[in-house]
């Protein structure tokens, strides 16, 4: 008898597939909570740092003043890339 056979059939097959899933997405949450906490971590570090060189931290829940589309260019330049050619 094939070894496919003594593996309990779709029922065993179902469980097994559920008890995978189950431990792989405990795993992903996991990671991602370590990674987020390595993150916040890494961003107080940095913005103490920056607070000691600089004297001043930015806040970034602050409010836009204004309307963004109000910004009116009235000159621009066009600056192209000298490309050689090669022959």
């Amino acid at each position: 008898m094939p070894k496919s056979k003594l593996r309990g059939g779709a029922k065993a097959h179902k469980t097994r597939v559920t008890t995978r899933n189950n431990s792989l997405r405990g795993l992903r949450k996991k990671a991602q909570e370590e990674y987020t906490e390595m993150f916040e971590k890494q961003m107080e570090t940095i913005k103490a740092q920056y607070q000691n060189e600089n004297g001043e931290t930015m806040d970034i829940n602050a409010e836009v003043i204004g309307d963004v589309n109000d910004i009116n260019i009235v000159e621009a330049e066009v600056v192209t890339p000298e490309v050689e050619v090669e022959n």
